[in-house]
């Protein structure tokens, strides 16, 4: 039987430390199936699912705590299940540009939970040199299918009036 962990790696962004931490997943024997990788500011942050027998899945439970710290890294864990994705007939990507202030994401993630879109994905930054002072957002949304285009394209007119933003996108695929 497969098992799964998530893990989460947080530490001082340098050369050859995502190296590190994917032998460190091989040495145990265990395979990356899906990996994220985001610098912010000086620090990276990891985030890995993995799979392997329970044995392997155990041992790298036990070794990477005092791998992390030989790294001087934070990590964390957490078995999981990989269940099968709904399948979703109607998505969404949404990117937003506006002037950045405190709570643009936090509204964001507000309004799509209140129209029952399930946030996939989420990418976000303040620009900086030209686009100094804007911030922009980027969302992969699944909708609900009986969500017309028209009503999801009204929906995203009206949280870009409320967020009074300079430009957005909308880009809606059915399967």
């Amino acid at each position: 039987m497969t098992h799964h962990l998530v893990v989460t790696a947080i530490g001082e962004n340098r050369a050859g430390i995502v190296n590190e931490v994917a032998r460190q997943v091989t040495d145990c024997g265990c395979n990356i199936v899906d990996s994220r990788l985001g610098i912010f500011g000086n620090e990276f942050t990891f985030i890995l699912l993995l799979s392997g027998s329970w044995n392997q899945i155990t041992r790298l439970e036990t070794t990477l705590p005092l791998f992390g710290q030989s790294q001087a890294l934070i990590t964390m864990m957490k078995r999981t299940q990989v269940l099968s994705q709904p399948s979703y007939a109607l998505s969404a990507d949404v990117e937003l540009v506006l002037a950045d202030r405190p709570g643009i994401v936090n509204r964001c993630t507000q309004f799509f939970s209140d129209c029952g879109w399930d946030i996939q994905a989420m990418q976000s930054q303040t620009l900086s040199g030209s686009e100094s002072g804007k911030f922009q957002a980027h969302f992969q949304l699944n909708l609900p299918e009986q969500l017309a285009d028209d009503e999801a394209e009204a929906a995203v007119d009206r949280l870009c009036r409320e967020l009074e933003c300079e430009r957005h996108s909308l880009r809606l695929k059915r399967k």
